[in-house]
């Protein structure tokens, strides 16, 4: 009889508290129950279901910049040196006249709304029959527009623009009357196929775009050593290629060219070697972000929290409503996309519980630390039953003030190997990187079972040199 009484006050008990932990199963039930001790009540709480940790860092795509730059005088020395004297002698609209058009100077290059313009001295003579004009002076005026095709070619498209106000209005040769400037602007079509034919054979030599772009793009799929001391390492992988569209102003002609990458500064090892990509098509674009992100990777590992957190919170004295607990354990864990910690305590309350909390980092003053510090579900639940006081005591306040961390050493450190990886580095031979830091931001925080990553960009404008 007394067996079975305790059988059915066990049962009884089993069966309210599970009411009041919902659906909690009875096995739970019974290992969370409370007891009495002469220090306090006794609670265990269960672990939190365990949840699926992330495993990647977002990553953000950068454009890294080719730079071909040329002067408007450097391309009137390469204009001059392909551009015959003789620029057309042949026939004319006018049946029976033909024109001589020979080139006397050096062609003027300038550079305005992203054309180039020409202007060609030349001297004109007309003939008819035995007839036969004196050499008269003028120049011819050009416009240039150059783009390139997905292949990789410059192409110049030359337009004839005007002729100089030094030719008379009309000239008389033989029995005929003619008017010089017309019989000279017929002749501008073939001088534009002598143009363009010379300047698209002269601009693929003296700008060989795939040649060059295919050394950046090679160049950056190796790792390349920016800090000896932190072992780190620029990691770059390129995806695709982006030409923006030629710049010509103020007597300076630009061409970009953007590889689109994700970089990574790794610290460690030298990074395995990838098989390397082919160089792509190019794709034309009318404009980009042109911002280069180096991602700055640091791990904060829970063992080094524990570390700090230990001397600031074990064996303390918490005190609520009259009662007081002291905290005899803590562990920290990742579980989704929250940090667990696991407090052991004693005193009014002894037993084991679990509180949540949502990891931040701020990237103004580099201070990792926890926010929305709360009980885990099923431990609030427990609480409600028995320990109510314990809910609305000082412990989440504590934790949240202790699991702080300083990270501005090793932020600093990163700054500064990421400012080395857009100096001036050496990718190949005669290609060098440059740039300079302009700002850094947080990206990502992510959660992991040991750890918790935090990712870093440094941001700034870099372009590929040839020396």
């Amino acid at each position: 009889m007394h067996s079975l009484m305790k059988i059915f006050l066990l049962f009884l008990l089993s069966a309210l508290v599970g009411c009041s932990a919902g659906n909690a199963s009875l096995s739970e039930t019974m290992a969370a129950l409370k007891t009495q001790s002469t220090r306090g009540t006794t609670l265990n709480a269960l672990p939190p279901r365990d949840e699926a940790c992330r495993t990647q860092l977002k990553r953000e795509i950068s454009t890294l910049n080719v730079g071909i730059e040329a002067s408007t005088a450097e391309l009137a020395a390469m204009i001059n040196r392909v551009v015959p004297k003789e620029l057309y002698r042949g026939s004319t609209k006018t049946s029976g006249l033909t024109a001589d058009i020979a080139r006397t100077g050096p062609i003027a290059v300038s550079a305005a709304g992203n054309y180039l313009y020409l202007t060609i001295p030349v001297s004109l003579s007309l003939s008819y029959g035995i007839f036969k004009t004196p050499a008269v002076a003028g120049a011819l005026k050009f416009k240039v527009s150059a783009t390139v095709t997905s292949d990789w070619r410059m192409v110049a498209e030359v337009y004839y623009v005007g002729l100089s106000d030094l030719l008379a209005e009309e000239l008389r040769i033989g029995p005929i009357s003619i008017r010089p400037r017309s019989v000279v602007e017929s002749a501008t079509q073939p001088v534009q196929h002598i143009l363009s034919d010379q300047l698209n054979r002269k601009l693929n030599e003296q700008f060989p775009l795939r040649a060059q772009a295919a050394k950046a793009w090679n160049a950056a799929q190796k790792p390349v050593l920016v800090d000896k001391n932190y072992n780190a390492w620029m990691a770059i992988t390129p995806q695709e290629v982006l030409l923006y569209p030629l710049l010509a102003e103020k007597d300076r002609v630009r061409l970009s060219v953007g590889l689109k990458s994700y970089a990574d500064l790794v610290v460690g090892p030298n990074p395995p070697a990838r098989r390397p990509l082919p160089l792509p098509n190019l794709k034309l674009v009318g404009g980009a972000d042109r911002t280069f992100r180096i991602a700055l990777n640091t791990d904060l590992h829970f063992q080094d929290l524990r570390t700090i957190a230990r001397p600031l919170l074990i064996d303390r004295e918490i005190g609520s409503d009259g009662r007081k607990v002291v905290l005899k354990d803590l562990d920290l864990y990742g579980n989704g996309e929250r940090l667990l910690v696991k407090v052991v305590t004693t005193g009014d309350l002894e037993g084991t519980f679990y509180l949540t909390c949502k990891p931040s980092f701020n990237a103004q003053t580099n201070v990792f630390s926890v926010e929305d510090v709360d009980f885990e579900m099923q431990t609030k639940s427990l609480l409600l039953q028995s320990a109510d006081w314990f809910l609305h005591g000082t412990i989440r306040s504590t934790i949240k003030e202790k699991l702080n961390m300083d990270l501005t050493r090793r932020i600093v450190q990163a700054r500064e190997v990421a400012g080395k990886a857009m100096a001036k580095v050496n990718l190949a031979e005669d290609v060098f990187l440059n740039g300079s830091i302009k700002t850094l931001r947080l990206n990502d925080v992510m959660v992991q079972k040991d750890r918790i990553s935090i990712q870093v960009y440094a941001e700034g404008e870099t372009a590929v040199v040839f020396h």
